[in-house]
């Protein structure tokens, strides 16, 4: 895939269902999962940075 840690897919796959169950759908949005993806990453110990280019951009 993206080379995205197994251990990190497996907590996003767990705020995903969390946030399914416990967010009424007419209340459920995409900011809403995304803040609670970010929420269970980082109280699980990982970090959020943006992603460093592998590839030079110009000359």
């Amino acid at each position: 895939m993206t080379g995205v840690p197994d251990e990190a897919l497996r907590v996003i796959a767990a705020a995903i269902d969390d946030h399914r169950t416990l967010t009424p759908p007419d209340q459920s949005t995409p900011a809403g999962l995304a803040e609670a993806i970010a929420g269970y990453l980082i109280s699980s110990g990982w970090t959020i940075t943006r992603a460093t280019p592998t590839t030079p951009t110009g000359s």
